[in-house]
């Protein structure tokens, strides 16, 4: 019997569905016979989302075809390389530049992780945006890995005062686009109030959900 793991399966038919770009596709059930290139090209592929866990399996295989619209959808082997991971930041890049109100769904689970990392780091969600994990501002990492959206830490603090006090090399490495697009965000933050409500609303809400989670431990 093959050795293929439910993920590798899982990440084969993200690939088959994305190569059919939009055209109707049937999820391959049986792996019995699967070209062994392709096994050792899903091992890799598997190995490398369940280490960068931040990544969204969907979005990995489909961000191809929003930034390159107009070129022929890659070999599974082309999701081995540096240059899909680059794909994929472009494309995150480029998901953050829409209209906030159109992402409310990664506002919402930027303040669900946000809340469950100050619940394990034991601090209360107003200490987030000044938490350091060794010599490094934590909320960076947390962005430079796509796990936090840059509205949600709009009603956090003073978000600017952190990056000034940070050292340069430190915010080019982790947050070089946030830093470089402050000020957008901040306009089109201010310029919805639908957004404004939404993540002052969530701010109280899990801050008050921190505040009580932290009190049983």
């Amino acid at each position: 019997m093959i050795d293929i793991t439910d993920f590798e399966k899982r990440i084969y038919n993200c690939y088959l569905k994305n190569s059919r770009n939009g055209l109707p596709f049937k999820p391959r059930k049986d792996f019995d016979s699967i070209d062994e290139n392709a096994l050792v090209f899903l091992k890799k592929i598997s190995f490398f989302l369940v280490k960068y866990n931040h990544i969204n399996v969907e979005e990995y295989f489909n961000c191809f075809l929003s930034i390159h619209p107009d070129e022929k959808y890659p070999q599974l082997d082309f999701f081995c390389t540096r240059l899909a991971l680059k794909t994929y930041s472009l494309y995150k890049k480029q998901q953050e530049s829409r209209n906030p109100e159109n992402q409310f769904e990664e506002i919402k689970n930027s303040f669900r992780f946000i809340g469950n990392f100050c619940i394990e780091s034991k601090i209360p969600l107003k200490k987030y945006i000044y938490h350091k994990t060794g010599y490094m501002i934590t909320w960076m990492n947390h962005y430079r890995e796509h796990r936090i959206n840059p509205y949600a830490l709009m009603e956090l603090g003073n978000v600017l005062e952190v990056l000034d006090s940070t050292q340069t090399d430190e915010i080019s490495l982790f947050a070089n686009n946030f830093n470089s697009n402050f000020v957008a965000f901040k306009t089109r933050y201010m310029n919805s109030p639908k957004t404004i409500e939404l993540v002052k609303q969530a701010t109280q809400k899990i801050d008050s959900f921190v505040k009580k989670e932290l009190t049983k431990q």
